[in-house]
């Protein structure tokens, strides 16, 4: 005969009861929860997928943030763009105006006044800054005040006035990534978008019987050019002509000496690496350390400036009533800054451009991202609501059934 023992049917009650209770848990946390996936295990392969359009979510809403931001930088940078040029086109009215002999050197000074007024302005704009207080046209050197001015006696002036100014921010750009793989420059060096001319710097070194003493680097607009004991100044030339910079380098043909010349308008920015002496050797370079752009040698001829350095000169011309200088160099000068300044302008809007069709299509990716998360994830309530009440009913059901199977044995249960 099998003997059962008593507490078995109870304990068996107990086991199914507990497994309808964990069930009925369950689907009240999914339902709370409105997912269908609560741990990995209820379905690892929709939990990975998920997963991953949770993160490709989170990318595209940094890239549309990095977006907004970029915008936003670049939306003050051109606001002040636009404001420069609306100056350079006044200064070149005013400038007209001086160059068509009708006006005494009294007027002229009274214009160049203006021009005066204009010019402080205009510092006023490549100072500027963006909604973080970093300044727009300093490179990377984001706390600094891009231009130094240096001020002086000007001839028919009335007081002293800016007498030269000079970049104190670097060549660096910040870049932002707007998409997988892909970034979009942020800001815009100061001595690229405000400057003038092709900018050359003549040695008057004779560097025909020159060879470089040891390994050596100099960087160029920040390309890194190596250079080999032995090489001579047309190697030397030769290798910063391969490099990726917008200069290009040749020999003087009546002084041997080396010239760095631009092919974009820019100031050179040039220095020695690791010690090395070559650019000082060869003329271009100053001793003592000093950071670009500002490690000129003296010696060295520089030619092309910056739009303050247009400005400038127009300005001294008018206060010193010459009609010739004004309508030569001085409107040339302003051409040439306002051809360049159109020139930052369009690759500002460029950038803007690119960043508008970015934006249109990370709305378009976003929400499919979240609906593809949601495919996985989200949960049918009204399933979930039917299978809940099942699990109650049947819960309550087993309940009952129990307490009328499992009756407490008395001591003549025993005795029969």
């Amino acid at each position: 005969m099998k003997r059962i023992s008593t507490q078995l049917p109870s304990l068996d009650s107990s086991y199914y009861q507990r497994l309808r209770e964990f069930d009925m848990n369950q689907m009240t946390n999914k339902i709370g929860a409105q997912s269908r996936i609560k741990d990995l295990r209820d379905d690892p392969l929709a939990a990975a997928r998920s997963t991953r359009f949770q993160s490709e979510v989170t990318r595209l809403e940094r890239y549309g943030k990095n977006i907004e931001d970029v915008r936003s930088t670049l939306s003050s940078a051109e606001g002040n763009l636009r404001s420069a040029m609306d100056i350079l086109q006044r200064i070149r009215e005013i400038g007209v105006q001086g160059a068509n002999g009708t006006l005494d050197r009294a007027q002229m000074g009274y214009i160049g006044e203006e021009v005066n007024q204009l010019l402080d302005e205009l510092l006023v704009i490549a100072n500027s800054k963006d909604q973080s207080g970093n300044s727009l046209f300093a490179g990377t050197l984001a706390k600094t005040t891009p231009f130094r001015t240096t001020m002086g006696r000007v001839p028919g002036g009335s007081a002293d006035m800016v007498a030269s100014i000079d970049y104190l921010g670097n060549i660096g750009t910040s870049a932002a990534e707007i998409s997988e793989g892909s970034k979009v420059e942020v800001n815009l060096p100061g001595n690229v978008a405000f400057w003038a001319e092709q900018q050359q710097i003549y040695s008057t070194v004779d560097a025909s019987q020159y060879r470089v003493q040891g390994n050596s680097t100099i960087r160029i607009d920040g390309a890194e050019i190596r250079l080999a004991p032995g090489d001579t100044v047309s190697a030397v030339a030769a290798k910063i002509n391969d490099a990726n910079a917008p200069v290009r380098a040749r020999l003087d043909s009546v002084t041997n000496s080396l010239v760095l010349e631009t092919t974009l308008p820019h100031q050179i920015w040039a220095e020695d690496l690791g010690g090395g002496t070559v650019l000082q050797d060869l003329g271009i370079l100053a001793a003592g350390g000093s950071r670009p752009p500002l490690n000129v040698s003296p010696s060295a001829r520089v030619f092309g400036g910056s739009i303050f350095d247009m400005v400038i000169n127009l300005r001294n011309a008018l206060f010193e009533g010459s009609t010739e200088k004004v309508g030569s160099a001085g409107l040339r000068g302003l051409e040439d800054s306002i051809t360049n300044l159109a020139g930052v302008l369009g690759a500002v809007g460029a950038r803007d451009a690119r960043l508008d069709t970015v934006a249109k299509r990370l709305d378009y990716q976003t929400p499919e991202m979240v609906r593809f998360d949601s495919q996985e994830r989200d949960l049918d309530m009204a399933d979930a609501i039917t299978q809940l009440r099942t699990l109650e009913t049947t819960h309550e059901s087993a309940l009952s059934a129990t307490a009328r199977v499992l009756n407490r044995p008395k001591l003549l249960d025993f005795l029969r």
